[in-house]
């Protein structure tokens, strides 16, 4: 596999980074569009992407600096191209130039692909912790809760890191719902 290289979004691929967002995840975990656009304004918040020699995006990873750490709010590899190292890749080319500790959400529940997920995020260093909380929704439902556990890298997160990322991540990201 050649090596993956990772791009700062252009405007003109917003709209491939979206729908590809949208197939990954489900309606309530993503943004509507027009709130999407938005947060692109805020220098707190990136999508990295990656793309072949064809144009073609292959995947994408949104990420807020935060002062305690950098969240990964969303990561996905276009379905067709799954199973075949780019996720990896994508990870092992985004930690390295991360300046803090890297922390992403999992589902709580315990089924087939949510303990695949996890598997996947620990062979790359990334540590499950015992910490988590139910997101808000984004959009649809929203009496549904999402409960989540959090993941870390490089190292296990402590009570201490998991209050402060909480803080940090319900004041200024999931404020920012429904707006």
């Amino acid at each position: 596999m050649k090596r993956i290289k990772l791009l700062k979004l252009s405007e003109e691929d917003f709209e491939n980074v979206y729908a590809l967002m949208e197939g990954a995840f489900p309606v309530e975990e993503v943004r509507p569009r027009e709130n999407a656009m938005l947060q692109l304004r805020d220098s707190r918040y990136r999508i990295l992407i990656s793309k072949n020699e064809a144009n073609q995006i292959l995947g994408f990873i949104a990420q807020w600096d935060l002062e305690s750490c950098i969240f990964v709010e969303h990561f996905a590899v276009d379905s067709s191209l799954q199973g075949g190292g780019i996720g990896s890749e994508m990870m092992r080319a985004f930690l390295p130039q991360a300046e803090k500790p890297v922390v992403i959400e999992v589902e709580d529940e315990k089924t087939e692909t949510n303990l695949r997920r996890i598997a996947f995020y620990q062979r790359l260093g990334f540590y499950l912790s015992q910490y988590g909380y139910n997101q808000p929704v984004y959009r649809g439902d929203l009496s549904k809760k999402i409960p989540l556990k959090l993941m870390t890298y490089p190292n296990p997160l402590t009570a201490a890191g998991f209050e402060t990322f909480k803080k940090q991540v319900f004041t200024q990201i999931y404020k920012i719902i429904n707006v």
